[in-house]
């Protein structure tokens, strides 16, 4: 089922019955495909090998990134609506029962929470609240009061005792708290981890991708100078990828042996019909344009024409 209507004089017109064919007998050959069927380690590297070392084709492609950044990052700038707002009714409840639902993975938390910055940051809580008791249980000044002394020289005794107890016990304290810091984390990654206490921090995190959500697009963005900052770290990871790639013959090695003789048809998502007739548009103009009609217009084009009709 193929006719001729409308577009340039001489191009091909596919009606749905024809292009439908045409998509769905491509996207089943490509599912059918094992993957080591269309690429093996040998191209795969050398494909990799050449792409890490054609530089200019790195430095044409930089300015494109840095444009394409830029358009983005001025597009979230000037959009003054929340996410909630944005999307699609009923999202934000899935994407915050997804938060609260996601288990909080052991091996990272621990990695995390036993860092010298959480370490450090557990030891400044713990002197901040020693020090705080101290001064609001205030026993230094109960003590002064009860001696019989007038009040301003009780009050000078009291500001010599405090300042002298910041400086005496002020660094045992620190000293006791750098062999208590990794305890008292250890004990947060038990409470943490404990069966007792997941729904409330799933909660937590509910309340805060909610908070997200219901903030602004645009301040949620970080600062130009940090969004330039982090926009060349990007790109400095995906230059680099092709080259770590290339270089890495265990991970090919590995790659290849567990995904060769699986095929495409696993990993790819299904095409809705949207999408295809989004791709047939696309296609549709290009046969319909000057570059288009020869490729139509070919003898093995008429042929595989009719094998499709």
């Amino acid at each position: 089922a193929r006719g001729v209507s409308g577009g340039v004089a001489g191009g091909l017109r596919m009606v749905d019955g024809y292009s439908g064919t045409v998509v769905d007998r491509a996207e089943s050959w490509l599912r059918e495909q094992p993957i080591g069927s269309l690429l093996d380690k040998k191209e795969l590297k050398g494909l990799l090998v050449e792409l890490d070392g054609d530089e200019d084709f790195w430095t044409t492609q930089k300015p494109k990134f840095d444009d394409i950044w830029k358009q983005i990052d001025s597009h979230l700038r000037q959009e003054e609506r929340p996410l909630d707002v944005i999307l699609r009714k009923g999202m934000l409840a899935s994407i915050a029962e997804g938060v609260e639902g996601v288990p909080i993975p052991e091996d990272i938390l621990k990695a995390f929470m036993r860092t010298k910055a959480v370490e450090s940051l557990a030891g400044a809580i713990l002197y901040t609240g020693i020090l705080e008791f101290m001064q609001r249980a205030d026993v230094l000044g109960n003590v002064v009061n009860s001696l019989p002394v007038i009040g301003p020289v009780r009050k000078q005794v009291n500001a010599a005792l405090k300042e002298a107890l910041d400086q005496t016990l002020g660094g045992q304290i620190k000293d006791f708290l750098g062999t208590q810091s990794r305890p008292a984390v250890e004990q947060m990654i038990t409470f943490i981890l404990s069966p007792d206490n997941k729904k409330g921090f799933g909660r937590s995190g509910r309340r805060a991708a909610e908070y997200v959500l219901s903030r602004p697009v645009n301040k949620l963005l970080p600062s130009l100078e940090t969004s330039d900052g982090l926009r060349d770290q990007v790109w400095s990871s995906i230059r680099q990828s092709a080259g770590t790639l290339s270089d890495e013959d265990t991970f090919l090695d590995s790659f290849f042996e567990q995904m060769n003789d699986r095929t495409l048809g696993e990993f790819l998502p299904d095409i809705p019909p949207t999408a295809k007739r989004g791709m047939l548009v696309v296609w549709q103009k290009f046969l319909d344009s000057e570059s288009g009609m020869g490729l139509s217009s070919s003898s093995p084009q008429r042929r595989r024409e009719r094998d499709f009709e």
